[in-house]
């Protein structure tokens, strides 16, 4: 995140974008033009595979957003039924706010297309997602390729919206889901591009103001929005995604709402640690000089500033994650820095005390032996307010 795509620092000021479709439809071509990418693209001359896996890129420009190039489905490389579409899908559903899903203009009606079945694999896992607790929106984003028919894009929208009712329906919902509604887990959006080959000058048009839609903030089309945000602060967004893969690939129990706490306490503790690195080091030649049995000016105040320190270098990152996980782990890092600090105090005033008593035996044998007339108990009095006034500073 930060050495190669520098967004470590984003907060949660960034996004993320997958894109799903079958295979040779010109995904990787459509992510390219849309966010200035590299991704390889396939070879008009050879109709074959060419991303493999699930790859990433940061779009250029500075633009704050992550996209994921998915393996097309039912390509011949890896067979029908393959397990990798469900765990890709579930993985890019678990990480990503807006799916674009590339289609041909021909697929359009075809309930029984690869696109359906890979909607119907889209639709079941997002399910699975977030059985524990409220669910985060997804925006699914058809991009209608190589529109070259009459039709209008508001009647192919109107017949895939029908599709994707009966998808749902037809799905089989866990307990506790069964009357809930598609659109409590699913935004839908539509757009067409003209054929990249007869038609290329349209095509480019059109491919630049579909661009505006992931980076104008000001458009009405503009598609990130709040609703759609995992809350991955950008700093956890590697070790959130390599645990959510670790998990589809071994076929675990995936929901959200555990993954996103897991993740933020693991990101507590590290960023705990590294708040007390220089809280450490500030304390440690005190520590040093109060094991050694001296008496440290202004160790209240230097005390106080390595603690505020500490505590605003972990707020500044920690807060951005599961409130409950950072309101205890505060509590703990705080609990620790009272800890160290206490004992380096304590050791301050055995110290001191010390000091005191040398320095009132000192002074109460030379003002009684220097005594004017003074009784004993009021010269050791004295000598005792003015130690007494020196110890509590």
């Amino acid at each position: 995140m930060q050495n190669k795509w520098r967004l470590a620092k984003a907060g949660f000021d960034y996004d993320v974008v997958a894109v799903f479709g079958s295979q040779s439809t010109g995904k990787s071509t459509l992510l390219n033009r849309l966010f200035g990418t590299r991704f390889d693209v396939m070879s008009e001359a050879q109709r074959q595979q060419t991303t493999r896996g699930i790859w990433a890129d940061r779009g250029t420009g500075g633009m704050p957003v992550l996209i994921m190039d998915v393996e097309g489905t039912d390509g011949r490389e890896r067979g029908e039924h393959q397990d990798f579409e469900r765990k890709s899908a579930l993985f890019s559903l678990a990480v990503a706010e807006v799916v674009i899903v590339n289609m041909w203009e021909n697929m359009v009606g075809l309930y029984n297309g690869a696109n359906m079945g890979l909607l119907k694999t889209v639709m079941e896992v997002n399910l699975q997602l977030f059985s524990g607790g409220e669910p985060k929106k997804t925006l699914l984003y058809f991009v209608i390729r190589d529109h070259v028919s009459a039709a209008p894009l508001e009647s192919l929208a109107t017949t895939l919206t029908t599709d994707l009712a009966r998808i749902w329906d037809s799905l089989s919902k866990p307990p506790g889901t069964e009357s809930a509604s598609m659109a409590s887990y699913f935004d839908v959006k539509f757009a067409s591009l003209p054929h990249k080959l007869l038609q290329p000058a349209d095509f480019e048009r059109e491919a630049v103001g579909l661009r505006r839609h992931f980076t104008d903030v000001g458009s009405p089309e503009y598609v990130f929005k709040a609703d759609y945000k995992r809350r991955v602060p950008a700093d956890g967004f590697p070790h959130y995604a390599s645990s959510v893969w670790e998990k589809v690939v071994s076929n675990k129990d995936l929901d959200l709402p555990t993954q996103q706490e897991l993740l933020a306490q693991f990101r507590c503790d590290e960023i705990a640690a590294a708040a007390l690195e220089p809280f450490r080091e500030l304390l440690a030649p005190v520590r040093l000089r109060v094991q050694e049995g001296k008496v440290v000016e202004d160790l209240g105040a230097i005390a106080q500033s390595a603690r505020t320190q500490a505590l605003d270098a972990f707020v500044a990152q920690a807060a951005r994650y599961h409130s409950g996980v950072y309101t205890k782990k505060r509590a703990g890092l705080m609990a620790t820095l009272d800890a160290e600090l206490h004992a380096v105090l304590l050791n301050q005033v055995k110290n001191a005390s010390a000091q005191a008593a040398e320095a009132f035996s000192r002074e109460a044998a030379r003002a009684i032996d220097e005594d004017n007339g003074g009784g004993f108990m009021e010269i050791v009095g004295k000598v005792r307010s003015r130690v007494m006034v020196r110890f509590d500073r």
